[in-house]
């Protein structure tokens, strides 16, 4: 009897092996397993939209129970996997029953990084992860003026946003001199602080939280800085980060950082693949690490084609990924961890710009591009020439951009 592919894990990148799957035709057996209680949800709008509706409590679903019906898609909530099986193609559950599979997907996302600092298991203090932190956290800011998040990156600048839309007083403790400058470099970083500042948020950069205070019943009432600063408040989320969730492990599944994958998603397992935040995977000549909902989705997809026809399509997408933040939207292409050259073309002063990311041969790594600046596929017919830009054109916005 055929056992069909079984997946592990059901966001971004499980969801959309699932879906892809069959649209593509394949008619064996898929079970797809979350650790959640609740059917599969979206996690991209927990920082914005969702949270902004005060009394909408569901999760985003990606469908309802009745697509999983449709499709002969088996869904096993509130499962734990802990262990693979790859002798007998078998994984184990954390009650030890063994699920059998002829394909296996890992998709099991990322793990949050963890603030180790006196008074953080005061009540208050939240991460957003899933639904249950987001709800807690909805239901939280009701008694709450004051709010503290603990880290500049894009999930807690989205949140900021979010807070400040609301009418909150926020606060943002970056470790990091210049916010998201390590990918978007220090004039975009200037950008983002001086939006936020002008929405009423305080942003305090090269600064550390080192304690929290709690009141006579538990809660949180400060944070406390390196620099002596003590910043009231009655919520504190924290956001320093992810890393790629490699707990189901066995010694032979190669891990360098998350799950190494080939083009085709394959690990180093014999009819195991991985898809998403969980993995590395190769990327002009290197395994790159990538965290976005864009990749995830694409990578899901593509895992999916190439279990129904083996070593078929190679992953080769370009990263993208997006963020709104107030009435403002910032669209990334490309990547890029270190670059010889960044130039700016448009106005940052009027809200439209695009930042190109240049090698020392000057090709765009990554273009950086602000409220509708250019359009996606003009950015990335620029970008599929792989060739030396010319900054000078590059910076003249009457030239089309793929023309630079």
């Amino acid at each position: 009897m055929a056992h069909g592919v079984v997946i592990v894990g059901a966001s971004v990148a499980g969801y959309n092996v699932a879906k892809e799957l069959r649209a593509k035709g394949y008619e064996e057996k898929i079970t797809l397993i979350s650790k959640q209680t609740s059917l599969p949800y979206d996690l991209k709008p927990l920082s914005k939209d969702w949270m902004l509706a005060q009394d909408h409590l569901l999760p985003p679903v990606f469908q309802d129970e009745s697509f999983y019906h449709n499709q002969n898609i088996t869904l096993k909530l509130a499962t734990e996997i802990v262990a693979i099986l790859p002798e007998e193609h078998r994984i184990q559950t954390a009650n030890k029953e063994e699920i059998p599979y002829d394909q296996l997907v890992l998709a099991i996302g990322s793990t949050l990084r963890i603030l180790d600092a006196p008074g953080v298991d005061a009540a208050g203090i939240f991460y957003l992860r899933d639904i249950k932190d987001a709800s807690k956290i909805k239901q939280w800011d009701k008694k709450t003026k004051d709010v503290v998040i603990v880290g500049a990156g894009f999930i807690g600048l989205e949140m900021a946003s979010t807070f400040a839309q609301v009418g909150l007083n926020v606060t943002v403790i970056e470790h990091a001199e210049y916010p998201l400058g390590r990918i978007i470099g220090t004039e975009a970083s200037h950008y983002f602080t001086k939006m936020h500042r002008a929405r009423g948020v305080t942003i305090l950069t090269a600064e550390d939280v080192t304690e929290f205070e709690k009141d006579e019943n538990g809660n949180v009432k400060a944070a406390v800085t390196a620099s002596g600063k003590t910043i009231a408040c009655q919520m504190v989320i924290i956001g320093i980060g992810v890393v790629p969730n490699t707990s189901i492990s066995h010694p032979e599944l190669e891990v360098q950082r998350g799950f190494v994958v080939n083009e085709y998603g394959q690990t180093s397992l014999p009819d195991v693949y991985a898809a998403g935040d969980c993995t590395v995977w190769p990327y002009h000549g290197e395994l790159i690490h990538v965290e976005h909902w864009e990749h995830a989705r694409a990578h899901g997809r593509y895992v999916a084609r190439n279990i129904i026809n083996p070593e078929s399509e190679p992953y080769a997408v370009r990263p993208y990924f997006w963020t709104d933040e107030y009435d403002q939207t910032f669209e990334y292409l490309g990547h890029a961890m270190s670059w010889k050259q960044a130039v700016i073309r448009g106005s940052l002063d009027e809200r439209e710009f695009s930042i190109a990311y240049l090698d020392d041969e000057q090709r765009p790594l990554a273009i950086l591009f602000a409220n509708n600046a250019e359009k996606r596929k003009e950015v990335a017919a620029l970008m599929d020439k792989n060739r030396p830009i010319d900054p000078v054109k590059f910076q003249n916005s009457t030239i089309p951009i793929q023309e630079a």
